[in-house]
């Protein structure tokens, strides 16, 4: 094992100790039944858990080009918020719908002119991504990145290609249940489920 892997797959367990990561029946916001689940959200509950997190992350976005950092509303808002503090750079975010009264914009923040960084907690089709995408080049801003916890492997990454830009993750769905197997975290049976279903997305596309 690469001794510079040791650090994540340290994450990867502890994340599944804490319930982040869960095996089972989950239906997904897209209606789809899928044998595992990650609660992303729990991730701020857990200070030191989520600093190395972040400080994964950072390690990754500090060697890329951009000017302000985009959350995506929700989930995205909390983790954009944090890179942005830690990298010193500006922080806006995508709404899920135009707010309703006063200016009612879809994005808080200025990003026109500015080179976008688009942040979500986890990528599955890339439906949320590329609407966070669209949005922040309508309103005069570049996008040529975005960044996720945990890629789903499910078509975001090649989603988001299409339109130039280029997904980074610090983890996806196959490296995750091949760490917990090997460690003994899940058994054969899990894996194998978990597997099969990836596999079958990523085909799918």
């Amino acid at each position: 094992m690469n001794s510079s892997e040791q650090p994540l797959r340290e994450l990867v367990l502890e994340m599944h100790r804490r319930g982040i990561i869960k095996f089972g029946e989950f239906t997904l916001t897209s209606g789809k039944k899928s044998p595992y689940y990650l609660d992303l959200r729990l991730l701020p509950s857990y200070p030191r858990l989520y600093k190395r997190v972040m400080t994964m992350a950072y390690s990754i976005l500090e060697k890329l080009d951009f000017d302000v950092v985009v959350g995506v509303a929700t989930a995205g808002i909390i983790h954009a918020s944090y890179l942005g503090c830690i990298m010193e750079k500006p922080i806006a975010y995508v709404r899920k719908k135009p707010k309703e009264h006063g200016t009612r914009r879809l994005i808080e923040g200025r990003v026109e002119g500015l080179k976008a960084l688009i942040v979500d907690d986890v990528a599955t089709t890339g439906g949320s991504l590329e609407r966070a995408v669209n949005a922040v080049r309508q309103e005069g801003g570049i996008v040529e990145y975005a960044f996720v916890i945990v890629d789903r492997r499910e078509g975001a990454r090649e989603r988001l290609e299409k339109q130039g830009v280029k997904l980074y993750s610090l983890l996806d769905a196959q490296k995750i249940i091949e760490i917990l197997y090997e460690e003994k975290a899940i058994d054969e049976q899990t894996f194998s489920r978990v597997k099969q279903y990836i596999e079958k997305e990523k085909s799918s596309f």
